[in-house]
């Protein structure tokens, strides 16, 4: 009987979560783009930008407001990044609130007590500089001083 307590606890407490987003890295051009590193390519930094959205997840699993790293990104960040004027965003990072199986299952039976949740993106908006603007621009020559 201690056996099968001591797995039960050890099923619901050792759980491991991986969340995904599906997020454009493409840098032709045709959509922003959004990478957790540095990018080669020369680039203008427009700034940097921190999206949040938060809810409450009701009966412990429903997300109503979408607080989930997919809307996070295609929700709040493109959207940030296509008002600023950015081909895309580097060094992004994100937070997003997380709650073990057993909490869940405690937010299932206590349905009157929402969990709290939220989303956190940060990243530096960029505009790529392409063609002629990616050469460093040349300063002009100086006329020649005279020393008497």
């Amino acid at each position: 009987m201690r056996l099968l307590l001591a797995v039960s606890l050890a099923a619901l407490t050792g759980c491991t979560v991986i969340n995904t987003a599906s997020v454009p890295s493409d840098r032709s051009g045709q959509d922003v783009f959004v990478t957790a590193g540095d990018i080669p390519e020369p680039y203008e930094s427009l700034g940097l930008v921190q999206a949040t959205r938060s809810g409450v997840l009701l009966f412990g699993f429903a997300d109503v407001v979408g607080t989930d790293l997919e809307a996070g990104f295609q929700e709040v960040l493109i959207p940030q990044i296509r008002e600023m004027g950015g081909d895309g965003a580097i060094n992004v990072r994100f937070r997003q609130t997380q709650y073990l199986p057993v909490q869940k299952v405690l937010g299932a039976i206590f349905f009157f007590v929402p969990l709290p949740s939220s989303v956190t993106v940060t990243a530096e908006v960029v505009k790529l500089r392409r063609g002629s603007a990616a050469r460093p621009a040349e300063t002009p020559a100086k006329a020649p001083v005279a020393v008497r």
